[in-house]
């Protein structure tokens, strides 16, 4: 008797597990739309099983062979779908945010240096001007009267305005040489 309990229990085993299912395309249009039907639904009890067991909120959509969309989930398909793309908006946008604020402290930054560099000129310019207002009280050499020099005098101060001309035109014609290959090696490094 015991030996057949052993039997007995052995095939109520093999009874109890599930069927498995040989998948395969179903040939027949008819048999195809059927098992569409029944999976379909059975598929739509799974999501809205899960989602009310799991506090989860889900949507699921389905296209039938002959192209028509179902759609399942819980609480409402169409929430949970526009919850998920407005989600990826939201990604989208906080990483947009994060390059313009990165953006933004590199043009702060290059904005203070610029500040300093002008107020640095400012403080420069003041000193120039302060520098020409204490010298307008000396007299220029340029303002004195030829009226009343010597011939000798006139022929030493027009010796003096040559030298300063050639002085002046080649100091002039150094800096133009040298303005032209500082741009031409820039604009060669550029």
């Amino acid at each position: 008797m015991a030996s057949s309990d052993g039997n007995n229990r052995s095939t109520k085993r093999s009874n109890s597990r599930k069927r498995t299912i040989e998948i395969k395309k179903a040939e027949a249009p008819n048999k195809r739309r059927n098992t569409f039907s029944k999976l379909k639904l059975g598929l739509f009890n799974k999501v809205i099983e899960l989602s009310i067991l799991c506090n989860a909120k889900t949507a699921m959509i389905i296209t039938s062979p002959d192209e028509k969309l179902y759609a399942c989930g819980y609480p409402n398909p169409n929430i949970v779908i526009k919850h998920f793309f407005d989600k990826e908006n939201s990604a989208i946008d906080t990483e947009k945010r994060k390059q313009d604020e990165d953006t933004i402290e590199t043009l702060r930054l290059q904005l203070e240096t610029i500040q300093e560099r002008l107020k640095e000129k400012e403080n420069n310019l003041q000193g120039v001007k302060e520098t020409n207002k204490n010298s307008s009280c000396l007299p220029s050499w340029w303002g004195h009267s030829i009226d009343d020099m010597t011939l000798e005098s006139l022929q030493q101060f027009k010796t003096s305005l040559k030298k300063l001309k050639l002085n002046l035109a080649a100091s002039l014609e150094g800096k133009e040489i040298h303005m032209n290959s500082s741009s031409s090696s820039t604009s060669n490094i550029i």
